[in-house]
């Protein structure tokens, strides 16, 4: 008995210290936004500011989680109605010009490609 009250009392333990880091991440991106703020304020040279400063606070995460949603949808459904999910598409898809589904999945990706690249600093 002893064992599972200390093997609890370690997962809490664990998880308390894993949420007061994700806090103080939280608080040291909240300081670094409000410094890139001032910087690009004071900056009239710099472009997209304002982008700039979502992407540092992370305030397009929820239309990230929503899209990458509607991406995974398609997925969970063929696998619980594959027949369903492959006729919905191949109809939908094949009213569709090539040109369109390339470049329309072309363009999310590099949006998604350049908004990631560009919050890990990789981009400039």
């Amino acid at each position: 008995m002893n064992f599972i009250v200390s093997a609890l009392v370690d997962i809490g333990r664990n998880w308390f210290s894993s949420w007061q880091a994700d806090q103080e991440n939280a608080r040291k991106v909240k300081a670094a936004a409000a410094e890139s703020r001032a910087r690009l304020l004071l900056d009239q040279q710099a472009n997209n500011h304002e982008w700039e400063i979502r992407a540092l606070e992370g305030r397009d995460a929820w239309l990230r989680r929503l899209s990458f949603a509607a991406w995974s949808a398609p997925l969970l459904w063929a696998y619980f109605d594959p027949h369903g999910a492959a006729r919905y598409f191949n109809e939908s898809l094949a009213a569709l010009p090539d040109w369109y589904v390339g470049g329309y999945l072309g363009i999310t990706g590099a949006i998604w490609g350049i908004v990631e690249l560009k919050s890990k600093g990789v981009l400039k």
